[in-house]
């Protein structure tokens, strides 16, 4: 594993995340609480970027599906839910998840020296 840099306590806020690099894997930093918490710009249901995503109490929404994780652990709380913002029936939502279980994201232990902030990728 490597220590990797990828930001400033300064730079990282609980309103948002904060879309960052980590080596070659694209990351999301946010505060929940007195932590910092990183995930995976990815979302596991079709791989698109979970950044654009609205950050509400320590969990990211998928911008293109509705799905929520804790940025904390990575957890699904909640799988396919909408298509674009659009809430989807229940019907619409087994159509979307194509036969996916729910997934959690791939999140990353964050440890502070001084002001900066590392993960180990």
């Amino acid at each position: 594993m490597t220590k990797i840099k990828i930001a400033t306590t300064s730079t990282v806020s609980a309103e948002k995340v904060l879309k960052t690099k980590a080596g070659k894997q694209s990351v999301l930093v946010a505060k929940v609480g007195n932590y910092y918490c990183a995930v995976a710009n990815k979302c596991p249901h079709l791989g698109l970027p979970l950044s654009s995503g609205k950050l509400e109490n320590g969990v990211i929404t998928c911008p293109f599906h509705g799905a929520k994780f804790e940025l904390s652990t990575g957890k699904s709380v909640r799988w396919v839910e909408s298509a674009m913002g659009i809430t989807l029936p229940d019907f619409g939502k087994k159509i979307m998840a194509m036969g996916k279980d729910p997934i959690d994201v791939e999140s990353f232990t964050v440890s502070q020296e001084g002001e900066d902030l590392f993960v180990n990728i």
